[in-house]
């Protein structure tokens, strides 16, 4: 019984599926969509920008003699999306600033994206795979549900205010917080792998 307890202290079904959770998930595409075109057609106007751009991020890859480093700003990246999602909620207008959080990791994520194959071709959309993309199939999951228990924490707010309403959550959102820290240091093998691929 007490393991059972525990268990469904850390369990994510709570918001997994919810109408906020697919509304989040909505947000975040439709941030997506618009990154990827506008990734798109910044490429096609601004060649030298994104070419510094590209250069920038193959630079980065090639750095491996900081692996801690790197596992540091990997680290605190994906700590500032989980708690700007967190801290959304905390804030009026509820329902909007974490669907704003949301829709803006889309879009930054699908803009690096499509300005890199915009600029290189394939190799850069390769680049973005492996500086950004491998690591995101664990940190945006960790980013919805986190923004989702805001957001279902914000519209619950009553006399106990936001962060009580919070603690209903607070065991799905810690496993969300570590997920997206083990799914950001993921970011690190993939620079030294992108820093022996020829761009």
């Amino acid at each position: 019984m007490k393991r059972q307890r525990i268990l469904s202290f850390f369990s994510l079904r709570m918001l997994w599926g919810t109408p906020h959770f697919v509304f989040l998930t909505m947000m975040l595409l439709v941030g997506a969509l618009a990154g990827s075109f506008t990734g798109l057609r910044s490429g096609q106007a601004e060649d030298i920008l994104l070419e510094q751009l590209a250069d920038a991020m193959v630079a980065q890859a090639r750095q491996t003699g900081s692996a801690g480093g790197l596992a540091l700003n990997a680290v605190v990246t994906g700590l500032a999306w989980e708690l700007a999602a967190l801290c959304a909620g905390a804030l009026r207008p509820h329902s909007l600033l974490p669907s704003a959080v949301c829709a803006a990791r889309g879009f930054l994520m699908a803009f690096s994206a499509g300005a890199l194959l915009s600029a290189l071709g394939w190799p850069g959309l390769a680049l973005a795979a492996l500086t950004g993309g491998v690591s995101a199939v664990v940190t945006v999951p960790c980013l919805l549900m986190t923004a989702a228990a805001s957001f279902l924490a914000g519209q619950e707010a009553g006399r106990g205010g936001f962060w009580y309403a919070m603690g209903r959550y607070r065991g799905a959102v810690l496993t969300c917080i570590g997920l997206a820290l083990l799914g950001s240091l993921l970011r690190v093998p993939m620079l030294f792998l992108a820093a022996r691929l020829p761009f």
